[in-house]
């Protein structure tokens, strides 16, 4: 029986071509999910190690290609307790085919060491160009600055803040439209793994905390804009003109511990010669940089008083007036110099001139400690 069902099968015109290709298909299917369910568990595999496990699984697999097979590249978590690497907090790159790829990394804001607490000290370290690594963020599809107020381990000077940037590449290498919101959640996720194995404290990162990075700017190349420490003077005070050749862009830094600003005022009506730019410096100092500043100014903090006299036969007067002060809620010593050609103005107008820096800082309880020609 077996045998006379064999024969009229083979015997049959099209049955056996179409067993073969049954045959055939179920073999391709077959070989085709088991290298589906490989490559799945691969992928998982990835996910599961990239980035210390801090990923969001469903978030990623969202973004990047399912039927891909993700490779795990530059792997790195330098996290916890014993303290990151100098220039590295977390890194991963998932990569697939020729050039699509997801990559991310978290690095640490590096403040520049201070030489010291006076203004050309502060501007120097203000006008330090950061390195490549530390820059990376600017062209990433989304970032995020995050504080760690704690201050993370592993570092000789103080470190309260990091970056976390991402970004998402096609196939043909090109940023993957659309990707900077999805993207969002993986650097939240990024950050706030960062935070808890750094024991930053403080609030966590949100997802509308993290955003595209602005504009490029060249660092070589000056722009007219007034920085945000020097915005609070005008020209006015000091009689001044807006603008006008050679005056110099005016120079400006604004930190956590200190603010600094120094700037160049072309008079409008020089009295003489000698009296065509005035000068003025201000400076705050707050938290840690108190007490260095008040050894640096040791001297002229001893020699303050409420109306000194200037030396007579001096060609150019600079008046420096101290205060004490409560700025957004921090404890602050703040000291303004004007330099001019005539110590006439520079004693009428240094108090205005405090007066209208301190109150552009929102600072309250004011004590004006006194003042010294210098």
């Amino acid at each position: 029986m077996v045998a006379a069902a064999w024969g009229r099968f083979t015997g049959h015109r099209w049955l056996p071509k179409a067993a073969v290709v049954v045959l055939a298909a179920a073999l391709v299917a077959g070989f085709l999910l088991v290298r589906s369910e490989r490559r799945d568990a691969h992928n998982a595999e990835v996910l599961d190690t990239a980035c210390g496990g801090a990923l969001p699984e469903e978030t990623v697999r969202g973004l990047l290609p399912g039927d891909e097979t993700w490779e795990l590249h530059g792997d790195l978590d330098l996290t916890g307790p014993s303290g990151p690497g100098p220039r590295i907090l977390l890194r991963c790159s998932l990569d697939w085919g020729a050039s699509g790829g997801l990559e991310l990394a978290a690095v640490p804001v590096l403040d520049v060491p201070l030489s010291g607490v006076r203004p050309t000290d502060l501007l120097s370290a203000g006008a330090a160009k950061e390195p490549d690594w530390a820059t990376a963020y600017r062209t990433a599809t989304t970032q995020v600055t995050a504080g760690c107020p704690a201050g993370l381990p592993g570092y000789p000077h103080r470190v309260t803040r990091f970056r976390v940037h991402a970004s998402l590449d096609d196939a043909d290498g090109s940023e993957v439209p659309g990707a900077a919101r999805e993207l969002g959640a993986v650097v939240t996720a990024a950050a706030n793994h960062v935070r808890d194995r750094g024991g930053c404290g403080g609030p966590a990162v949100e997802p509308a905390d993290v955003r595209p990075p602005g504009p490029v700017e060249d660092p070589e190349e000056e722009s007219g804009e007034v920085p945000p420490s020097c915005r609070w003077f005008r020209p006015a005070m000091l009689d001044g003109r807006a603008g006008g050749r050679g005056d110099g862009r005016p120079g400006g830094v604004t930190g956590d511990d200190a603010d600094v600003c120094s700037l160049r005022v072309p008079r409008a009506k020089p009295a003489n010669r000698r009296d065509h730019v005035a000068q003025v410096v201000s400076v705050s100092w707050r938290g840690p940089l108190l007490p260095e500043a008040r050894t640096a100014y040791g001297a002229e903090l001893a020699a303050l008083s409420r109306a000194p006299e200037p030396e007579r036969g001096e060609e150019a007067y600079t008046l420096a007036v101290w205060a004490e002060s409560s700025c957004s809620g921090a404890r602050t010593l703040s000291r303004v110099t004007v330099g001019t050609a005539s110590s006439a103005l520079a004693a009428d107008r240094a108090d205005r001139i405090l007066d209208a820096y301190l109150a552009s800082s929102d600072c309250r309880a004011v004590k004006v400690l006194g003042k010294v020609w210098k």
